[in-house]
C-alpha cells in the first residue's frame, strides 16, 4: 500500500467495519445460486467466536486495544442498561503483540462450545481465524506470526471444524485482510491520525518509498494474503462461509470472487472483502430501514468489546433475544459473539446463558425459525412474524407491553403463547390495541399469538 494509505489505514479499517458497501467498484455480480449455500436464508441463527492473543491480558479489546484512543467508550450494546465500559485498556503494538508467548490454549475443546450453542438454536458458527492483529490460529506456511512459532504448532481452525462438523453446525472461517503486525513499520498505530505513532505509540515518521519499492511491497503482501486465504479455502474440507472483515488488497483484489468459488463452490462470501458478495453485515447499531436480499445482524454477548474480558460480564438473556426478534421479524439472521480465554474456556455465564435461551427455545423455536416476517413497524408498534393466518407479537424485555397493530380482520383470539392466557383487546377500523400486564411480563421474550 501506498505511504497515504499506511498513514490511514486504521481510520479506513474503522469506517468500513459494519458497512456493507465498502467498495463503489461496478460489478455484476449476482449472490450465488449454488444448492449448497441456500441454507443461509432461513438459518436464523449463528454464533460468532472472537479470538486471540488479547485473551492473555483480557483486559483490552480484540486487535483495537493497541490503537492510541480507541473507538470504544461503552459496552457496546448495553446502553440501554446504562452499563458503562471497563476493561478496556491500551496497549502499545509491543506489548500487545507480546501476548502471543504467553497464549496457550490448554484446554480448547471446540465441542463443548458448539455443543450448546446448537441445542439453543445455532445453525452456523464463525470463528476469527485471524484478526487485524496479524496473529493466525492456524500453523500458516506464510508469515511468522501465527501457530506455526507459538502456542505448540496446534492447529485451533482444524480443532474448531471439526466440532462444527460433529454437532452439524455451518463452517464460517473469518479471515482479516488488513494485517497491522505485517504492516507495522508502515503504518500508524493513532486512531484519529492526528499524527503517527509507533510500536511503542512513540512519535514517528512514516516511511516513504519509490514507485518500485512500493510495487515490491504490494506485491509481498498480496501474495501473503492470498497464500493464506488458499490455505483456508483447501486446507479444512468443505467450508461455508469465508467472512472477510476490511478490503483484500486493491489491484486485482489479491484473489477473486470466481477463485473463491472455483475452490469452494458452495460457500458463501461476505461483501467486506470485495465490496459484494451473497448477504450484507450490519453490526452493533440495528439497521435503520429494512436490509434488502440475505443479511446477518452481528452484536456481542459478551461485553466490552469483541474480544475477551477478565470480568466476563455477558448481556442478559432477553437482551439475545430481542436483537434475534427484531432480525427474525426483518427475515435476517443474528449473529452473536462470545470469546474464549486464552486457554480456549468459555466462562460459565456463557453457558448459563445458553441453557437459558435453549429452555425458551423448547416452546417457541418454531415462532422464531419457521416464521415469515411481519410488517413491522409499518403495522405493528413491536417486532412481528407470520405463519399461515396467525400473527405472533415479539414483546421484549424492555417492551412497556403496549401493542398497536393493523390488521385488516379481526382477531378470532389473542392469546400470551406460553400459557394460552387471554389477552383483553380492542379492534376498531382495522386497528387492533392490547396491553399485556406486568405481572404477566418476563425478562426474557414474551410471544402473544394473534389469530385471524
Amino acid at each position: 500500500m501506498s505511504q497515504q494509505e499506511s498513514s490511514n489505514e486504521v481510520a479506513e479499517q474503522h469506517d468500513m467495519i459494519g458497512n456493507s458497501s465498502v467498495d463503489s467498484e461496478k460489478h455484476d455480480y449476482k449472490r450465488t445460486t449454488h444448492l449448497d449455500a441456500q441454507w443461509f436464508q432461513n438459518a436464523g441463527l449463528g454464533l460468532f467466536i472472537h479470538w486471540g492473543i488479547s485473551s492473555v491480558r483480557g483486559d483490552g479489546d480484540l486487535s483495537w486495544s493497541m490503537i492510541s484512543k480507541p473507538h470504544y467508550s461503552r459496552m457496546q450494546g448495553f446502553e440501554d442498561y446504562g452499563m458503562e465500559a471497563v476493561g478496556n485498556v491500551t496497549l502499545s503494538p509491543a506489548k500487545y503483540w507480546d501476548q502471543a508467548k504467553y497464549f496457550n490454549p490448554d484446554n480448547y475443546n471446540p465441542d463443548k462450545w458448539l455443543s450448546v450453542a446448537r441445542e439453543a438454536g445455532v445453525k452456523y458458527a464463525v470463528l476469527t481465524t485471524k484478526h487485524h492483529d496479524g496473529f493466525a490460529l492456524w500453523p500458516s506456511e506464510y508469515g511468522d506470526f501465527n501457530t506455526k512459532n507459538y502456542s505448540n504448532g496446534q492447529d485451533l481452525v482444524a480443532e474448531y471444524v471439526e466440532a462444527c462438523r460433529k454437532n452439524d453446525i455451518k463452517v464460517g472461517l473469518y479471515y482479516s485482510p488488513p494485517d497491522w503486525y505485517w504492516n507495522q513499520k508502515r503504518m500508524s498505530f493513532n486512531y484519529d491520525d492526528t499524527h503517527p505513532l509507533g510500536l511503542h505509540h512513540e512519535s514517528i515518521t512514516l516511511p516513504t518509498f519509490s514507485e518500485k519499492e512500493q510495487k515490491t511491497l504490494d506485491a509481498e503482501y498480496n501474495k501473503y494474503i492470498r497464500n493464506q486465504v488458499i490455505e483456508l479455502l483447501t486446507g479444512y474440507g468443505k467450508i461455508d462461509i469465508i467472512w472477510f472483515d476490511g478490503k483484500l488488497p486493491q489491484k486485482e483484489h489479491t484473489i477473486s470472487m470466481d477463485e473463491i468459488h472455483e475452490l469452494q463452490p458452495g460457500i458463501l462470501v461476505n461483501p467486506r472483502g470485495h465490496g459484494y458478495g451473497d448477504y450484507t453485515t450490519p453490526e452493533c447499531a440495528f439497521p435503520k430501514t429494512r436490509p434488502e436480499g440475505w443479511w446477518e445482524f452481528c452484536n456481542t454477548f459478551n461485553s466490552g468489546g469483541w474480544g475477551y474480558r477478565t470480568h466476563e460480564l455477558y448481556k442478559p438473556a432477553g437482551y439475545f433475544l430481542k436483537n434475534l426478534a427484531e432480525t427474525r421479524a426483518w427475515g435476517g439472521n443474528f449473529l452473536f459473539s462470545v470469546a474464549p480465554d486464552s486457554h480456549g474456556e468459555l466462562p460459565e455465564v456463557y453457558y448459563k446463558r445458553m441453557v437459558e435461551i435453549t429452555n425458551w427455545m423448547k416452546e417457541n423455536r418454531e415462532v422464531m425459525f419457521d416464521s415469515e416476517p411481519g410488517e413491522w413497524p409499518e403495522k405493528s408498534n413491536v417486532p412481528a412474524l407470520c405463519k399461515g393466518n396467525t400473527i405472533y407479537a415479539l414483546l421484549d424485555a424492555l417492551s412497556d407491553g403496549g401493542v398497536e397493530m393493523q390488521t385488516e380482520t379481526k382477531p378470532k383470539s389473542v392469546k400470551l403463547r406460553r400459557n394460552g392466557q387471554d389477552i383483553p383487546y380492542t379492534y376498531d377500523n382495522g386497528k387492533l390495541l392490547f396491553k399485556l400486564k406486568d405481572d404477566l411480563q418476563t425478562q426474557l421474550m414474551d410471544i402473544i399469538e394473534i389469530e385471524l
